[in-house]
């Protein structure tokens, strides 16, 4: 369970619309205009959506909101299954009701699937990509992986399921990789978007994977059409996925799928692809509209880019597009640390790695990859001196507040996993100040010496000369708690 505060009413972000306008006094015509439109057309009532990654349990948590499984229906990749069958990382949409205090509900449905799930043909450690089902999979810092796996362990041959997001080339930037011991049959699954649908030849793409569906079920065939979601199930031989048994329409996604539902809001994270200044944008396949009515949070409409984590809360049109009420910018994780916890402060959120205080909030994900292995993992749990890693950003001081590194995702490891004697260190960054022989990076002050390895530099003094402002990453250790760089290189 993520610690996630109470915020006031200008703050609460996925909450029932009608308690929204209560709770905060005021009111917006536009929305009520257009829940009228919807209901118009014969819409069911579905209560609340939200669509996006699985950060933690003890309760299920998506986009920030605890919910309340007990009694919803799971199912993933059409097989049902109970709340501790699932796992951080995953890609998942929840129907049900949000409480006004914007942090807890109760789901009805859990519905999700795996993205791909099939062999290795081809993996690249040096630029962390592999190839499977004919897709690119770009693996991250980000990316979750099965208890004990590393990216290094991975080789061709290997079956993973994947959960991920797919980016602005069409590659799919994984959030989680399991690995298959065995599949029935052999029978592999991918999700996405039909496109170049022949009905004469009986094939199709899914992100530039030709698809045979002539083997396939008889039920739904003969609706396909291109942009729809969907999820087969087949053998990979010769670049081609054969699609064997039913063809299933996606649980993931909105377009060809829920014409005859309403929900009073909708929550989807995502990153942002397709986008048109200050107009619109796609999360997936879904068409994200900007209106002068739209609020946005941690910047403005100037700073959406493509490849921007976003989160958005609004309504669904007759179109199935999603009307932005509020457009949430995520920042983009450029802290990294490893090391020790210093101390931890319950009552403020927060805990210190290596002299550096993060703080805790509902976006937080906590994963527990030491022998201890505890589900219901958060805050609550960590102890000084557990062995973790770190992922944050920095957000900078200004006149009335100081600066401030918020924590967006806590692992942690066994006693010594990196390094026997001593704490290996990772920050990324920019060079804040420059010194005698040190540098400051993410507020932790480095040394940097004739045997610290620069890439992107000529020469020790060339990077004393150029560094201030510059985005590095830094490898190295901390000895007597003082920090020495082994490695420094410019960040991509």
């Amino acid at each position: 369970m993520n610690y996630s505060p109470k915020m006031p009413c200008s703050r609460v972000a996925p909450v029932l619309l009608s308690l929204l306008l209560a709770a905060c006094g005021g009111g917006n015509s536009d929305s009520a205009n257009n829940s009228s439109s919807s209901n118009a057309n014969n819409a069911v009532a579905e209560g609340e959506l939200t669509q996006g990654m699985v950060t933690g349990f003890g309760s299920v948590i998506v986009n920030g909101v605890h919910f309340d499984v007990k009694n919803a229906a799971i199912e993933i990749d059409g097989e049902s299954l109970v709340e501790s069958d699932l796992k951080i990382g995953q890609i998942v949409r929840i129907t049900g009701k949000v409480n006004s205090d914007g942090i807890h509900g109760t789901a009805t449905k859990l519905e999700g699937e795996s993205q791909l799930v099939g062999p290795i043909t081809s993996i690249d450690l040096t630029t962390n990509t592999l190839v499977a089902l004919g897709q690119t999979i770009l693996i991250t810092a980000d990316t979750f992986f099965d208890d004990d796996v590393t990216v290094a362990q991975l080789k061709a041959g290997d079956i993973i399921k994947v959960s991920s997001y797919t980016n602005a080339d069409g590659n799919l930037v994984a959030t989680r990789i399991d690995l298959k011991n065995s599949l029935a049959d052999n029978r592999f699954q991918l999700t996405g978007d039909i496109e170049n649908l022949n009905t004469t030849a009986l094939t199709f793409t899914i992100n530039g994977t030709l698809v045979d569906y002539s083997k396939a079920s008889a039920p739904l065939k003969a609706t396909l059409e291109n942009g729809l979601k969907v999820r087969v199930v087949g053998n990979f031989a010769a670049d081609t996925f054969v699609a064997v048994g039913h063809i299933h329409i996606s649980h993931l996604g909105f377009k060809h799928h829920d014409h005859d539902k309403h929900w009073d809001l909708v929550t989807l994270s995502g990153p942002v692809t397709e986008l048109t200044n200050g107009t619109s944008f796609k999360i997936e396949e879904t068409v994200v509209l900007i209106t002068t009515s739209t609020r946005f949070d941690g910047g403005n409409a100037a700073d959406l880019q493509t490849g921007s984590q976003v989160k958005v809360y609004g309504e669904l049109d007759a179109n199935q597009n999603l009307v932005a009420k509020k457009i949430k910018l995520n920042y983009k994780a450029k802290i990294s640390q490893k090391g020790l916890i210093d101390a931890i402060d319950l009552t403020a959120k927060t805990f210190t790695v290596n002299g550096t205080v993060f703080e805790v909030n509902e976006d937080t994900s906590f994963n527990d990859r030491s022998r201890s292995k505890v589900r219901f993992f958060d805050l609550d749990d960590l102890a000084t001196g557990d062995t973790i890693h770190v992922r944050g950003y920095k957000i900078a001081a200004t006149a009335t507040t100081a600066e401030r590194n918020i924590a967006t995702r806590v692992e942690r490891h066994n006693p010594h996993a990196f390094g026997d004697k001593d704490w290996k260190l990772e920050v990324e960054g920019v060079v804040e100040a420059v010194g005698d022989g040190t540098i400051t990076v993410a507020g932790q002050l480095i040394q940097v010496n004739a045997l610290t390895r620069l890439e992107g530099f000529t020469s020790l003094g060339n990077f004393f000369a150029v560094a201030l402002g510059k985005e590095i990453e830094v490898k190295g250790l901390t000895q007597n708690g003082v920090a020495i760089a082994l490695k420094i290189e410019l960040d991509d």
